[in-house]
């Protein structure tokens, strides 16, 4: 196993949880549904966590947390386009709405899930051994709510999408309009760092790729 292709993967992987943490708290300060205002923070809070079991594992590994991989910037962008079309802005119903949020949550979720499918999967390659028997502990936390996540998305969302084509009125339909996160706004250096609440359309737009001394030691140790 390549232990430096390892630690990229596993920064892509804690971006993605990253930028799933901040879809939570835009959709759930939004939403109207109580059932989905708690479901979104409960499992804002379980993705929370997530950042906090990849941070711990990477450690665990040698690898230094604030190092963002190559990998790992292109799924912030994936990411903080998903934010960006979460603060559409339009004619939608209610019921429109929610289903748009649902979408993203859905599409984030799916990532989210094939990654820890991944380590598992490499975890019941390896040999036994101190990798191996770090990144068991930490899929068998973590991959059963990742499960649980991703069929609640999908299901919801069939249920919302239902009762709109059925139910719902539809709204007057004008002219779409569009949110715009002002690009000057501060932003978070570090992917593993939380959010300050006070900003929560705040994305993590990070600097030229630079490695720290202790991520430098961790990669040429691998």
């Amino acid at each position: 196993m390549r232990k430096e292709a390892l630690l990229d993967k596993l920064s892509e992987f804690l971006m993605v949880e990253q930028c799933g943490w901040q879809l939570y708290q835009v959709v759930g300060s939004r939403t109207q549904d109580a059932e989905l205002r708690e479901k979104y923070a409960e499992f804002g809070a379980q993705t929370d966590r997530h950042r906090t079991v990849l941070i711990q594992l990477i450690r665990q590994l040698g690898g230094d947390p604030d190092y963002v991989s190559p990998t790992a910037r292109v799924a912030q962008v994936k990411s903080e386009a998903l934010l960006q079309s979460a603060l559409q802005s339009g004619p939608l119903s209610d019921a429109e709405r929610e289903a748009s949020d649902l979408e993203n949550v859905l599409l984030a979720e799916t990532k989210d899930h094939a990654d820890w499918q991944l380590l598992s999967q490499l975890a019941q390659a390896l040999p036994k051994g101190k990798v191996r028997t770090a990144l068991e502990a930490a899929v068998a936390e973590v991959e059963p709510q990742e499960d649980e996540h991703l069929q609640w998305a999908a299901d919801k969302l069939a249920a919302v999408c239902l009762e709109a084509l059925t139910s719902a009125p539809l709204p007057e339909r004008g002219r779409l309009t569009r949110c715009v996160i002002d690009p000057a706004a501060p932003m978070k250096a570090i992917h593993a760092a939380p959010v300050s609440p006070r900003s929560l359309l705040e994305t993590a737009r990070l600097p030229p790729s630079q490695e720290t001394p202790a991520s430098r030691t961790a990669r040429s140790a691998g």
